[in-house]
């Protein structure tokens, strides 16, 4: 009897630790959570790695700016860009990252990135300047290598419980075979956030 009583303590305790310890969702609801979230990154992939937000010589733009100062080249995002203003690109951005990768991702785009010597690595992408936002012109040179495609029938879970996902895909650079990818789900006040770089 004891024995028993034993076997089904244990079967209990198995069974509550398992509800505990995960999600609480299908493989194709986390599925169609990572689809979407790193479907909506790869935009702002370019915005923040790649050769930034595209920019047009508009006169009645540049009339506007006159008198503003800048040591670099920053010129008016083109209007056709996805993001008119830095308030746009920071909410697209959290809703898609974590706080912990927005900080760094803002630091990035709106401060620039230094050493502990105060030597600076890289100057602000972009400027708001008389409510016109502006972007650094030299992206491009150096931008990232941007386009990997995740195979989203490829995930492999390898840590889920309430708060966080960890999962594997398949990717492809250029149409060619290249690296699984480890990307970190997040769960948030605001819902699940990506706490991984995705490019």
């Amino acid at each position: 009897m004891k024995r028993i009583t034993a076997i089904l303590l244990t079967a209990v305790l198995l069974l509550t630790l398992a509800s505990c310890g995960g999600s609480g969702m299908s493989e194709d609801e986390i599925r169609h959570i990572y689809r979407d979230l790193i479907e909506a990154s790869y935009v702002l992939n370019d915005v923040y790695y790649g050769d930034g937000l595209p920019f047009a010589e508009d006169p009645e733009t540049m009339a506007s700016l006159a008198g503003t100062s800048s040591r670099f080249s920053y010129m008016p995002v083109d209007k056709s860009a996805p993001y008119q203003s830095e308030a746009e690109i920071r909410e697209a951005t959290e809703a898609v990252f974590t706080k912990t990768m927005c900080d760094h991702l803002f630091t990035l785009a709106f401060e620039g990135m230094s050493t502990d010597s105060e030597e600076t690595v890289a100057f602000a992408r972009y400027i708001e300047q008389n409510e016109i936002l502006t972007v650094r012109i030299d992206l491009a040179e150096e931008a990232l290598p941007l386009g990997r495609v995740y195979d989203f029938d490829s995930m492999d879970i390898l840590i889920e419980d309430k708060n966080r996902i960890v999962a594997s895909f398949a990717t492809e650079m250029d149409g060619e075979t290249s690296v699984n990818v480890k990307i970190t789900l997040t769960k948030t006040e605001n819902g699940w956030r990506l706490d991984s770089p995705t490019y």
